[in-house]
């Protein structure tokens, strides 16, 4: 029989915690279980893990997108455009993956469309990891794919939509949506989220408008507009509306 699990992949640092927090209450949600950062670090077996699922919804690592055309069952793709991605990550975040596990890991499973470019600097190299996602979820044709800013200006309607798309009941209740879902422990969990019980004293409040990253802040950083340039030129076959 062939298990259908709803799948949630991503661009990184892009609301993907907050959606599965917020689906906990209709679904059975886990975010980035244990045995997904095992396969970044030791290889192994993601369909054998991931066929335990059935009838689940589960927040993927950024680095696994490559599974997502392999995989049964239905997908979201959060994403931000590179501008936005770029902006959230540069400086503070610049060196994160480069430094771990995933850079090895994403230059192991490259897309073919990106073995010839050279990712010389290191913001290059997040570009890199932006693009290594977008190119491997652009082959999978059964994904719906949602832009970070839509849904975070739209919290409820993209709600309604995901849990349309994945034949679930709406969730009523976002007050999660309030808290920075990272503070109070609803990522990395081996346990279903509704079962985790939230580190209250470490919540964080946020504004509704936390995270939306206007095109205008990103076109004011010469160094994003250099790096985009340097993507159209580079990279043409990455569409426009993407960057």
């Amino acid at each position: 029989m062939v298990k259908m699990i709803n799948q949630i992949y991503h661009t990184s640092h892009c609301g993907s915690t907050l959606l599965i927090s917020l689906l906990k209450e209709v679904t059975k949600a886990y975010s980035e279980p244990f045995w997904t950062h095992q396969i970044i670090k030791h290889n192994i077996d993601f369909f054998k893990h991931i066929g335990q699922y059935d009838n689940s919804t589960i927040k993927l690592p950024s680095a696994l997108c490559h599974f997502a055309s392999k995989s049964n069952g239905k997908k979201i793709f959060l994403y931000r455009q590179l501008k936005q991605h770029l902006f959230k990550i540069l400086p503070e975040r610049r060196m994160g993956y480069i430094d771990s596990d995933y850079y090895p890991y994403f230059r192991k499973n490259i897309h073919p469309s990106l073995k010839n470019i050279e990712f010389d600097t290191i913001d290059k190299m997040n570009i890199f990891l932006w693009a290594n996602r977008i190119m491997w979820i652009s082959e999978c044709p059964d994904i719906s794919w949602i832009n970070t800013n839509e849904f975070l200006s739209n919290k409820k309607d993209t709600l309604d939509f995901v849990c349309d798309y994945f034949e679930i009941e709406k969730v009523k209740n976002i007050e999660l949506a309030d808290i920075h879902v990272k503070s109070i422990g609803m990522n990395h969990n081996e346990i279903e989220l509704s079962k985790v019980q939230p580190n209250m004293d470490n919540a964080m409040r946020v504004e509704n408008d936390c995270g939306i990253i206007s095109d205008e802040v990103c076109y004011n950083n010469h160094t994003i507009r250099e790096l985009l340039e340097w993507t159209r030129n580079n990279l043409p076959f990455i569409p426009q509306y993407l960057l």
